[in-house]
């Protein structure tokens, strides 16, 4: 696929409504369904109850219908099927393709557990590349940028698939990662970059570290855009303004993508309304109640779970994979002319807390902290618990925030307070903040999580941070 003019990556698709393509994609779905069946030996023995309804294709309607009658795919059981390793299936039961047809290998980022690897046809990275291509054009990129790609991880969802996409959109790629941060800053200026595309958490790392490490401001390294996704974060307003006064930027965009499913689905455009689906040619996306599974529409406000289906995917096929992302639909359709959703991701479901019956993601707690604190915190920000399976608190949440700046106590449980005060405002749960000195809060060239088990390896025990605290409130 190549562009049209400067608006679509894929003009028989992205300005078309999301009914209509959604109409085209069932055309291929029923046949998608019959074909994974036959292939898969995983899918064969866990769609067995419908083994005579996938006997033959069916169309329109009817494939929607059929879809929605079939499990979902977990993580775990994908991890099982990896398990089921054979001579002529490496990856396990859920290969669909001989192994001499795989060309390549991906590997989920192991964040939420033990990695997962995926395989890729020749086809599959060409569809791959295509779906990357339309993600990173959608944000913004054309062929007269100079895009420095910070991932480290070639395997990654981030690393060679995005690779791959930035090249076919036709721009300059500087792929750097694996370098030092201060070699990754002092290059970005010597190859005349443009835009950064890196993790959120890496971005934020880099604008606070470059003048340390370079001598030199980040508004003085000429870059235009940055490009930021692999966890939550983009989407809050103190972030996003942050980035863009230090680098001196016009444009920040969030991306995001899974390497179970295809490396970048999700983009926002110029209208900066949330990030639109552009899988479009490659992937089925539905919405769901994570709680009872039940379909819901994508309509302004809905708030659910994605769950994938591979249209195109010869080497390990998914049908109904649920992402865990929990995302909220800020609309369908754009004054920039594409008719897919939009969305801004909320957090993964495994992270979600429980307060009192009341549920809160991580994220949001951090983008109440933003706001309310104001200039006086950063987005360094991590919530404790006891252990990996504590979700439920029945005391207030322990939170701990680092501050910009030096604060006197006084200034400092002042702040503490009002963030307190105003996540039990909005979100309706207590937390007991403790904010720590500058600096103090360990920093991660990759993604961070917001949660925190005490006592845990990379952690440290909780107790750790306290001697750098400077004010505590709970609220």
């Amino acid at each position: 696929m190549t562009a049209t003019g400067d608006r679509f990556w894929n003009p028989a698709l992205d300005p078309l409504t999301w009914e209509d393509v959604q109409a085209r994609q069932a055309g291929r779905l029923g046949s998608t369904l019959v074909d994974v069946f036959g292939r898969s030996s995983f899918y064969r023995e866990k769609l067995a109850e419908q083994a005579e309804l996938l006997q033959t294709p069916r169309e329109g309607a009817a494939a929607r219908e059929l879809l929605r009658q079939l499990p979902f795919t977990s993580k775990d059981e994908l991890r099982g099927a990896h398990e089921d390793r054979t001579e002529q299936a490496a990856l396990g039961s859920n290969q669909a393709q001989p192994t001499a047809g795989i060309v390549q290998l991906v590997s989920s980022s192991g964040t939420s557990g033990r990695p997962v690897y995926y395989g890729l046809s020749a086809n599959d990275v060409e569809h791959w590349s295509d779906g990357v291509a339309n993600m990173f054009f959608t944000a913004g990129i054309r062929p007269d940028d100079v895009v420095v790609h910070l991932t480290s991880l070639p395997m990654v969802a981030g690393g060679l698939s995005f690779a791959d996409g930035l090249r076919r959109v036709g721009a300059t790629l500087a792929w750097m990662g694996g370098y030092t941060p201060e070699r990754m800053l002092s290059a970005i200026d010597g190859v005349g970059a443009t835009c950064l595309s890196a993790t959120t958490s890496f971005l934020l790392y880099l604008t606070e570290h470059c003048e340390r490490l370079v001598g030199r401001a980040p508004g003085e390294l000429g870059i235009r855009t940055l490009i930021g996704g692999g966890e939550p974060g983009l989407g809050e307003p103190e972030v996003r303004e942050q980035l863009l006064r230090a680098w001196g930027a016009i444009d920040v965009r969030e991306v995001m993508g899974l390497s179970d499913v295809m490396a970048g689905m999700w983009a926002e455009c110029e209208a900066h309304a949330g990030m639109h689906f552009t899988g479009l040619g490659q992937v089925w996306a539905e919405l769901i109640d994570p709680q009872t599974g039940a379909s819901l529409a994508w309509g302004e406000g809905a708030a659910g779970e994605v769950v994938y289906t591979t249209l195109a995917r010869d080497a390990t096929p998914l049908i109904r994979f649920r992402s865990g992302d929990q995302v909220v639909v800020e609309g369908v359709g754009c004054s920039c002319g594409r008719g897919a959703p939009r969305i801004r991701c909320l957090g993964r479901i495994d992270d979600m807390l429980i307060y009192k019956g009341m549920n809160v993601f991580p994220s949001a707690i951090r983008d109440v902290a933003l706001r309310a604190g104001a200039a006086a915190v950063t987005s360094n920000m991590r919530v404790w618990r006891e252990h990996r399976l504590h979700v439920r608190f029945d005391d207030p949440i322990p939170v701990e925030i680092e501050a910009a700046a030096p604060l006197s106590p006084d200034a400092a449980a002042a702040v503490a307070e009002r963030i307190a005060a105003e996540v039990r405002r909005q979100l309706q749960v207590r937390v007991a903040v403790t904010l720590l000195e500058p600096g103090s809060m360990p920093r991660t060239a990759y993604k961070t999580s917001l949660l925190h088990t005490a006592g845990e390896a990379g952690d440290g025990a909780r107790s750790a941070g306290r001697p750098s605290a400077v004010a505590e409130a709970r609220e």
